[in-house]
């Protein structure tokens, strides 16, 4: 089994660093009311902001200053943070997907073919039981699985370890993270306090350890197939939002750990799955079943936009795609859903409902 970094490789890894896909973790829009007072001192402390731009401390004096002014202020200071990130992280995220792959190459040169079998088919047999519980995929499934990625992925902590220039420069981002976490945490504030709040606020620490995640299992050896596979995602997740895209491609990492098909981007079965999405977020309604006339099933809804579907997993409550995808393989159901006879799948992202539509 050979490793090698790929220029989509580095695609993916500049749309899962980009600040788009950062910034997605707090509230997509501002406060709807902003008074013309609120309005001057956005305006004002934005353009310190700016200017402030070789000078860390003045630009944590304005964010305090924003801080304190309100979320209106907190999020016009967090979008221009998000926006100035985009290159950084991007860079960051080619560099540490490079060391990994090099980590890997060694990595698997002493693979227990035997063990990687019994490993895989312990977790696809947990699809036989018919009355599969969260408790046997915790107690099966998640063992298997952290094993196979001891086997196959590198661990990001010896990533950084391999490279000093990669540590320091994970390091530079960590003050504009800090800024753009205390943002975040002002606008988390301001969001219902119901189901589709997220349990903890933004935090960049975890979220930069989730990308390096992603970058890790990027390096794992592929089969031809599954490398055509990404390398035409790697093309379409311009597309998507930046978490869904990190929703598709974590299931597919998953797959992949198992010896499964990859599965292809599908922008029809994307639409589809945003409108159920909307739909749920507007409705106030969580079911794969809609009370919209014509939208009723998955199937209906997947025809409506010019696709067919073979099962649906949905999700309330989670913005961040990865952890989407963790939390539908310890959901049964879903569990079944996303490691199934599938060739494509849509992503639909909208407030904090995830839909998730597989094809054959």
């Amino acid at each position: 089994m050979r490793v090698r970094t790929t220029v989509f490789l580095v695609a993916w890894m500049a749309l899962l660093g980009s600040g788009a896909s950062f910034s997605a973790q707090g509230p997509a829009k501002p406060p709807a009311k902003v008074t013309p007072e609120e309005q001057r001192e956005t305006a004002k402390l934005l353009g310190q902001f700016r200017l402030a731009k070789k000078d860390p401390a003045k630009r944590a004096q304005v964010v305090e200053a924003a801080v304190k002014a309100g979320p209106a202020c907190a999020a016009a200071i967090h979008a221009v943070i998000g926006k100035e990130m985009q290159p950084q992280l991007a860079h960051y995220s080619g560099k540490f997907s490079q060391q990994a792959s090099a980590l890997a190459k060694k990595k698997i040169g002493s693979v227990n073919l035997e063990e990687v079998a019994r490993l895989r088919q312990a977790v696809i047999d947990l699809q036989k039981q018919p009355e599969l519980t969260k408790e046997m995929i915790v107690k099966t499934g998640d063992p298997a699985m952290k094993k196979l990625e001891e086997i196959f992925v590198v661990d990001r902590a010896a990533v950084l370890e391999e490279s000093p220039g990669l540590k320091s420069e994970r390091d530079q981002l960590q003050g504009p993270g800090k800024l753009w976490e205390q943002c975040a945490a002002v606008l988390y504030e301001q969001l219902p306090d119901d189901e589709n709040k997220p349990k903890e606020p933004p935090s960049f620490e975890k979220y930069l350890q989730g990308e390096e995640s992603l970058a890790a299992g990027l390096a794992a050896p592929m089969s031809p197939q599954t490398r055509q596979v990404l390398a035409a995602n790697a093309q379409l997740v311009q597309r998507l939002d930046p978490e869904e895209a990190r929703a598709v491609l974590a299931l597919n990492l998953t797959r992949n750990l198992l010896g499964l098909n990859a599965l292809i981007i599908d922008l029809k079965l994307c639409a589809a799955a945003r409108d159920h999405s909307s739909d749920m977020q507007r409705l106030n309604f969580f079911a794969h079943e809609s009370p919209v006339p014509g939208k009723k099933t998955p199937w209906d809804r997947a025809k409506l936009f010019g696709s067919s579907a073979s099962g649906e997993n949905i999700m309330m409550g989670v913005r961040d795609g990865k952890a989407a995808n963790l939390g539908w393989f310890h959901s049964p159901g879903h569990h079944k859903n996303m490691l199934g006879n599938h060739n494509r799948v849509g992503m639909g992202l909208v407030g904090a409902h995830f839909t998730e539509l597989l094809g054959r």
